[in-house]
């Protein structure tokens, strides 16, 4: 058992690593995508109202990702706890409640009000609604791992229950 304890742990590390330096490059990318362009010409042109809908324009857009992101940074926390030795079912289920919430969220407002928002700043993609499969399967899946984190956290009560009667 301690053996198969230390596997999970450096795995743990190992994944925690390579998803901290992901999620780093990451929020770097967004931020360059995002705003690099809008910068340099906010720069040069100045605060203009141009700049600013622009500027508007690209925050809208990120959203979605930015929940995103978030929700990459709920799982490295998780797998710090786990490198902890904290396997335990509150940590399980704060994990997947969080990013279930998350990416719910995102797909959400990448979907539905992303595409409304946008074409209410003069920016219109052509549609209200944003048909996106990927994202209506990623709000499916993060609104199932609320579920699973509720049934995890209902079982581990349960567990502590009946640990206290026997």
């Amino acid at each position: 058992m301690s053996a198969q304890i230390t596997q999970i742990r450096t795995r743990s590390a190992h994944l925690r690593r390579f998803v901290g330096a992901l999620e780093a490059a990451l929020w770097l990318l967004l931020l360059l995508e995002r705003f690099g362009s809008v910068s340099i010409w906010r720069g040069a042109r100045g605060a203009d109202t141009a700049g600013l809908h622009a500027f508007g324009v690209q925050v809208v857009a990120a959203i979605p990702e930015l929940l995103y992101l978030l929700a990459l940074d709920a799982v490295r926390r998780a797998l710090l706890e786990f490198e902890r030795g904290q396997f335990y079912a509150p940590t399980i289920t704060r994990m997947l409640d969080r990013v279930g919430v998350l990416l719910a969220s995102g797909a959400f407002i990448a979907v539905f009000l992303a595409p409304a928002l946008l074409r209410a700043l003069g920016a219109a993609p052509g549609y209200w609604v944003a048909f996106d499969v990927s994202g209506l399967v990623l709000g499916a899946l993060g609104l199932s791992l609320t579920v699973v984190a509720r049934v995890i956290g209902h079982a581990a009560a349960i567990k502590a229950e009946l640990d206290e009667i026997f």
